[in-house]
């Protein structure tokens, strides 16, 4: 399968949602030409992870009840950055050029830089659900 299609097919999956759709057609690439697919579902499985932590968090900060909000935090924190290592080094395999435009878009400290972030590891979330509605298609 290409990347083109597959963008498309979890754009159509999501009901249109994908914010960051050439970068992530760019990672799905990278991860078929390399035979990395792997690790692009390793990262996909991180982010629907990170973005399921990040809304346990807002939930738990007005709700006293939750106890363990500060290692929920803690995991948060290893775990978008490990998102963060996991498109770094799909990213080894492209452009410079590519390389520095996911480091000026995506890794810079700013709100602007988490808030990409963020709209990226949604369209890898709904590239992980799309992926598992695609394997229990096939059983």
């Amino acid at each position: 399968m290409n990347a083109d299609k597959l963008v498309e097919e979890i754009d159509h999956f999501s009901n249109h949602k994908l914010k960051r759709k050439d970068d992530l057609k760019t990672l799905i690439e990278v991860s078929i030409k390399n035979e990395k697919e792997k690790l692009l579902e390793n990262l996909s499985f991180t982010a629907k992870y990170v973005l399921g932590l990040q809304r346990a968090l807002k939930k738990g900060s007005s709700n006293p009840e939750i106890s363990n909000l500060e290692k929920q935090k803690e995991d948060y924190s290893n775990n978008l950055i490990k998102s963060i290592e996991q498109i770094k080094e799909l990213g080894n395999f492209t452009s410079e050029e590519t390389k520095l435009h996911f480091n000026k878009t995506y890794f810079e400290l700013s709100q602007q830089g988490l808030k990409n972030l963020n709209e990226l590891l949604e369209d890898l979330e709904w590239t992980k659900m799309y992926l598992n509605q695609q394997k229990r298609h096939l059983k």
